[in-house]
């Protein structure tokens, strides 16, 4: 294929994934007037408008929205090809996941020795961030992701689960008193996760019996590693991800708070830009993590 055109492709799917030239722009470093011009020579080799524009927005024609699925399979077609076992049946490669650096730091990393052992001619390389990097704009292989999934026109695949827990360091519950029910969270110190929606709604229970508290704060914090920090700190009380604290319940280092009032069971899902051959280096890393995850109890639960 003539390297420009698949370039041109690149661009379009840019400009799908972030919405506007000038997102498309920001996101792949390249300047808006190249995009613009990459995009109008695509939509000439096509015949074509592949987009929709007004002063305030960019949407997909009907030959747009046809376009994109044939673009995300020849972006598909290209990655097996690329991504094929060679001689023996050897991996060979670079795989690009994005995760939050908590998964990378308690779960994805302590995998990969054994992940080497087993197929040491494939790179990982690890782009880390708490909030959603787009998998088009970026060039992501394959992202892991908690709870409900955004972004359209994507793959995605339960790989795992798990459950978010109440905690607070010792030190913490001396000063102010132990909860004992979930509205006594309302006269505490909570430390919140920016990164969600509604981060200072804690719902508890499910259906008739669920309750959800409205609790205070004077402390947000955009990454689950520092709000991990706070909390061994002192500084409050917080709902994080069961897999974060393992080891610090294990050691006293915090204590879990409210267990007779169950939180949600989270998905975790692995995201890409098209579906993978069963045999390529970026299944056979997705399959690894969601069969490490179930030897660690995150396995999926009841089809959730």
């Amino acid at each position: 294929m003539n390297n420009g055109l698949y370039e041109h492709i690149e661009v379009f799917l840019a400009i799908v994934q972030a919405g506007s030239l000038t997102g498309a722009a920001i996101t792949t470093g390249i300047g808006q007037a190249t995009i613009s011009r990459q995009l109008a020579a695509l939509e000439a080799h096509l015949g074509g408008r592949l987009f929709l524009r007004s002063t305030r927005a960019i949407s997909l024609t009907e030959r747009g929205e046809t376009f994109r699925e044939h673009a995300l399979r020849l972006r598909e077609l290209m990655q097996q090809a690329q991504a094929a076992p060679r001689e023996n049946g050897t991996l060979r490669g670079r795989i690009r996941v994005a995760c939050s650096h908590g998964f990378a730091k308690k779960l994805l990393i302590p995998m990969l020795p054994e992940w080497q052992r087993l197929h040491p001619e494939v790179e990982i390389e690890l782009l880390l961030a708490d909030n959603v990097l787009p998998v088009v704009v970026e060039r992501v292989d394959l992202a892991f992701r908690s709870g409900r999934l955004r972004e359209s026109g994507l793959v995605a695949r339960q790989v795992g689960a798990f459950e978010h827990i109440v905690v607070a360091a010792p030190a913490y519950l001396r000063r102010h008193g132990v909860p004992l029910a979930p509205r006594q969270l309302a006269a505490h110190q909570c430390i919140l996760f920016s990164g969600w929606e509604q981060p200072a709604s804690w719902r508890f229970g499910q259906g008739a019996s669920e309750v959800t508290v409205e609790v205070v704060s004077r402390l947000r914090i955009s990454t689950l590693d520092a709000i991990q920090d706070a909390v061994l700190a002192g500084l409050g009380i917080a709902i994080m991800p069961e897999w974060f604290w393992r080891a610090e319940l294990e050691d006293g280092r915090v204590l879990r708070l409210l267990a007779d009032h169950a939180l949600e069971t989270r998905s975790l899902s692995v995201v890409s830009a098209s579906r993978h051959a069963p045999d390529s280096k970026y299944a056979v890393f997705s399959a690894f993590v969601e069969h490490m995850l179930d030897t660690l109890s995150y396995g999926k639960r009841d089809g959730k």
